[in-house]
């Protein structure tokens, strides 16, 4: 049997971090516990920080693969960094803040790529899952695919976020050889529009895998600036899939948002 993986380090994991000591060493704290930590490359790019996430980053030595401390440009021009470095197949972004689900996701996203060697098909171009979202105590709130109204996606393609987005980029891996760089013109949505450039760049399959990738902290920069992120995911959409039918699947978002409160309202006042 043929090895899974093209590279001795299959993927690579980018942390981006700026004066959050507690949401970095949640982060760390959750990559050094894999299984399969010795096929991970871990790349991390400190902004400059004041807070004591220095020391304890360089305390880390070896286990960390790239190390840039030095000031940047925003979160996106931090993600561009990381991303420049990575060397493996596969590229995934996890903030101070975000972490891995548990401490095996990394050893069950490798079978999952060995499952489609053992086929005899190429690695997918892109692995997705569900994700858990936290407060900022580390309280669950409830995964992505129970929180949202639109249906949770059983495979990617460049239209999947024509009605809104419905993964976190917290649970989702590329391959490196489709991303581009994060467009610097967005603030708060480029994650969104670096995702359906990758999408649409697709030849191969996307595969989504029936576990919790990861934990998303609620809290970071979009939620503090939810009307900016609205406008900026607004904008995005409508650069990617066209004037008129972003404003027309708008529509629609906005009436499937207002039925699905109903909905959750009924719920609540049934188990009252």
């Amino acid at each position: 049997m043929p090895s899974p993986y093209l590279l001795s380090k299959p993927i690579s994991i980018v942390s981006i971090h700026f004066n959050h000591c507690e949401g970095l060493k949640k982060t760390a704290e959750s990559i050094l516990a894999q299984t399969k930590r010795s096929l991970v490359e871990w790349v991390v790019i400190d902004g400059g920080s004041s807070d004591g996430s220095i020391d304890f980053l360089q305390g880390l030595g070896k286990s960390i693969d790239h190390l840039v401390i030095e000031p940047d440009k925003g979160i996106y021009d931090a993600m561009n960094k990381g991303l420049n470095l990575c060397s493996g197949e596969y590229v995934w972004f996890m903030n101070a803040g975000d972490s891995i689900h548990g401490h095996d996701v990394v050893e069950k996203i490798l079978d999952e790529i060995n499952k489609y060697v053992k086929q005899g098909k190429a690695h997918p171009d892109v692995i997705f899952g569900d994700t858990q979202f936290v407060n900022q105590n580390g309280v669950c709130i409830g995964l992505i695919s129970q929180c949202k109204p639109q249906p949770f996606p059983q495979k990617l393609d460049g239209n999947s976020f024509r009605f809104g987005m419905n993964i976190c980029h917290q649970s989702f891996l590329a391959k490196r050889i489709l991303c581009d760089t994060f467009d610097l013109q967005y603030k708060q949505a480029s994650d969104i529009d670096w995702i359906i450039r990758i999408l649409k760049r697709m030849q191969g399959e996307s595969c989504r895998v029936n576990f919790v990738i990861s934990d998303f902290e609620l809290g970071g920069s979009s939620t503090q600036h939810t009307r900016k992120a609205w406008k900026e995911r607004y904008l995005v959409l409508q650069r990617q899939y066209g004037i008129l039918p972003n404003f027309l699947a708008h529509g629609w978002i906005l009436m499937r948002r207002f039925l699905f409160n109903v909905h959750l309202l009924g719920k609540r006042q049934l188990n009252l």
